[in-house]
């Protein structure tokens, strides 16, 4: 196997992209173990667990039901004791960004991260808790449709796994209003909606916002502890448990695993943690001092060879940019301030609104590329909020003479919550024409005809 990793950065007034592995992205396979359930929750969660006897009605019928909480609660096993174990879930996050971040984590054997540790699971289940329903403008609940579209995609690559998100609780009147709860009835119906559902099999969701709300997106009244908490309270939790239960047992029983494949898999125990609490040394923070995961020889990965990366200096003598104006700076240059490796690609912008501006580099792919699922990379911005679409642009396999300028831009849109380090998982059905090529050029994006890449910030 050939070990290849580029590195890239993105955006400033300053911004930072680093691009590292091209990943076949395998699925996970089916192991001969009692069913194992896994809710990954705060504290919403927690009250349906035990005011809702959940662990005893998964027991009673024959699951082995695992969860885990807050990280300084972490794991708890089937018989209810506290493993003093966390899985190092980045920030505590649950929201749809948090949970966008953690299905884009790196997929490790032995695990060393959130989704690693979530995938040993026959079934997961997982959810953010009632802030997330306080959707206070519809671009909020377009960004949260976007985090749950891309966690969708990487669902569908494990399809021996059953996946269970929730439907967020909603919040007391005095923690929302009108107009955010009726945003909050509206993301709810569109997680639980064939929109989002139809043609995804190892997916069903968990409408655990309608069990709980009134006709106006509030948590009912008589599920309230008070006018000013919106954690439900033990009538709500004792009603919503077995419902969950049933809800999930009727759910595996109904799923039809895909076919196994050759992703780690693992019994969730103790034991299996060895050297994971408080997930200190091997969990992958996405900070600037972690250590990438040594893949070399790993039957994971595809050996399909790219170019030099940002190791030598010299590679940049093969990147390209461009700007269409309005643009008042630009630029992309190495800088050793890297994910990890010697040197990432740094880009540099001030772009007044209509103006756009890229970086790419061309190379040439091959039929090993069809063995890959997707790409992934690194990036990093000071702008929080940021949108970066990255692009593949595919020639006509019928033209092989053609030059590169004539290959068909292929793109998926990006954008960024925080400083930090995140990697970005794409596959490759998450690539779409480039809407302003119009009719010309290709219509099929093909990855052995990958002629080039491109980075673009700015404006659309």
């Amino acid at each position: 196997m050939v070990r290849y990793v580029w590195r890239i950065i993105g955006r400033v007034s300053v911004c930072v992209i680093m691009l590292a592995l091209l990943v076949p992205l395998p699925a996970t396979a089916q192991d001969d173990h009692p069913v194992q359930v896994l809710f990954m929750h705060h504290s919403t969660g927690q009250g349906v667990i035990w005011q809702g006897g959940v662990r005893e009605e998964f027991t009673a019928i024959g699951y082995e039901f695992w969860d885990h909480g807050y990280n300084d609660e972490g794991l708890v096993d089937p018989a209810g004791n506290y493993l003093g174990i966390n899985w190092d879930v980045p920030g505590d996050n649950t929201d749809p960004d948090g949970w966008y971040a953690i299905f884009n984590q790196p997929i490790t054997d032995p695990p060393s991260n959130t989704l690693s540790h979530m995938l040993q699971a026959d079934v997961i289940l997982f959810k953010s808790c009632f802030p997330t329903s306080n959707i206070y403008d519809d671009a909020m609940l377009n960004q949260y449709k976007q985090y749950y579209l891309s966690i969708r995609d990487v669902m569908d690559h494990y399809p021996d796994k059953l996946f269970i998100p929730f439907t967020p609780p909603p919040l007391v009147p005095n923690e929302t209003d009108a107009a955010n709860a009726a945003r909050a009835q509206q993301w709810a119906d569109y997680l639980a909606s064939d929109e989002y559902l139809a043609g995804h099999p190892n997916v069903v969701v968990f409408d655990f916002f309608h069990l709980l709300a009134d006709e106006n997106g509030y948590l009912r009244a008589d599920y309230r502890a008070d006018e000013w908490d919106s954690h439900p309270n033990d009538i709500a939790n004792g009603i919503t448990g077995p419902i969950l239960v049933e809800f999930v047992d009727q759910a595996y029983r109904d799923f039809v695993p895909g076919e196994p494949s050759t992703a780690p898999t693992g019994d969730i125990t103790a034991e299996s943690q060895a050297g994971s609490a408080g997930s200190e040394a091997e969990t992958d923070t996405g900070s600037d001092s972690a250590e990438e995961p040594d893949y070399s020889g790993s039957d994971e990965f595809q050996s399909a060879q790219l170019f030099a990366g940002f190791e030598d200096e010299t590679a940049m003598e093969w990147w390209w940019d461009y700007t269409n104006e309005p643009v008042n700076t630009f630029t992309c240059a190495l800088d050793s301030a890297a994910y990890s490796g010697a040197y990432a690609l740094h880009l540099t912008f001030d772009i007044p609104t209509e103006g756009t501006a890229g970086c790419g580099v061309n190379f040439e792919t091959d039929a090993s590329w069809v063995e890959a699922q997707g790409i992934s990379f690194y990036w990093r911005t000071d702008t929080p909020g940021l949108i970066m679409h990255f692009a593949l642009a595919v020639k006509d396999p019928s033209q092989q003479n053609a030059d590169a300028s004539e290959a068909t831009p292929f793109e998926v849109e990006l954008w960024t919550e925080s400083g930090d380090w995140t990697q970005v998982t794409l596959f490759w059905d998450e690539f779409t024409k480039a809407e302003w090529v119009g009719d010309t050029g290709v219509d099929t994006f093909d990855p052995a005809q990958i002629a080039w890449l491109v980075f673009d910030v700015g404006y659309w």
